[in-house]
């Protein structure tokens, strides 16, 4: 099986030890590189040569991982669903801590705007590739779903009326479309109005207040 190995040799003296890592540790760094790759240069950057050479590993070694490009950037989205799914509950099921929510919030446009995973997505669906029984499509509802059980069992607690399903599903399209609108434009307008980093941040606690203030579901 091919190890990953990272070498420490010098043009004065032989190799040293091989570091040798289990399947998954092997798994994780190459998917650790490619995210890199993705986020600095989009899914045009995704060549299996260039993220080998990255860590120092043989093309064959990704291949005998994940068998093709299609391969990897299948398990990039398969990684990437899953940390969505994970932060969006957490962004939208904070309640009325604000500053949690605004952590949470932030660590949602991260997975997709700061690591290129919605430029990923958009290119899935542009292409084809994402289809209705992938997990792709499927994430909103398990997650509109689980959002709205939260907010139901924080309606008893409160004594107040459960809120609309519809309304829960609202606030999850305002996220996921926020973060995929600031990945794939949202740096440029921002720039367009003078907004520097720490006015993209500012702009993201801002959008986190206005969800936690929504919880409740009370017009």
């Amino acid at each position: 099986m091919p190890t990953i190995a990272k070498s420490t040799a010098s043009p004065n003296r032989p190799s040293g030890k091989r570091v040798r890592r289990t399947a998954e540790e092997a798994r994780r760094l190459i998917l650790d590189a490619a995210e890199e790759r993705l986020a600095r240069q989009g899914p045009e950057g995704l060549r299996l040569q260039d993220i080998a050479r990255d860590i120092g590993i043989s093309h064959p070694a990704i291949l005998h991982h994940f068998e093709s490009r299609e391969g990897l950037v299948r398990a990039l989205i398969a990684r990437a669903n899953t940390q969505l799914r994970d932060t969006m509950l957490m962004a939208l099921g904070s309640g009325h801590a604000n500053s949690d929510a605004a952590d949470h919030i932030g660590h949602v446009f991260e997975a997709l705007s700061d690591r290129g995973t919605a430029r990923l997505l958009s290119w899935l669906l542009l292409t084809g590739r994402a289809t209705e029984n992938s997990a792709t499509h499927n994430i909103m509802g398990e997650i509109v779903d689980a959002l709205q059980a939260r907010r139901s069992e924080y309606a008893e607690l409160k004594g107040k009326p459960t809120p609309d399903r519809e309304d829960t599903l609202f606030m999850a399209m305002l996220t996921a479309n926020a973060a995929f609108g600031e990945a794939i434009v949202g740096r440029q307008l921002a720039e367009a109005v003078g907004l520097d980093q720490d006015g993209i941040k500012r702009f993201r606690n801002w959008f986190a207040r206005l969800l936690n203030e929504h919880w409740d579901g009370v017009k």
